[in-house]
């Protein structure tokens, strides 16, 4: 209870920010993950070159993206 009164409220504002940043952050790290994920299963199955080569025709389609 004591701990409490030692910290200032935070304005609804500050929080909806701090929780913007947090799930942005979350999100970014959820998606990397599924993409090691992903690459770690084409290795399973496919010659690592072969996965390189997609994964630069994909990055190239990425790039010329609107």
């Amino acid at each position: 209870m004591e701990d409490l009164l030692m910290h200032p409220k935070r304005s609804r504002t500050d929080i909806d920010k701090m929780a913007e940043r947090e799930t942005a952050a979350y999100l970014r790290r959820a998606s990397i993950t599924y993409l090691e994920c992903c690459v770690s299963l084409m290795m399973t199955h496919l010659q690592r070159e072969e996965v390189a080569s997609i994964l630069e025709q994909e990055a190239d389609m990425l790039r010329r993206l609107d």
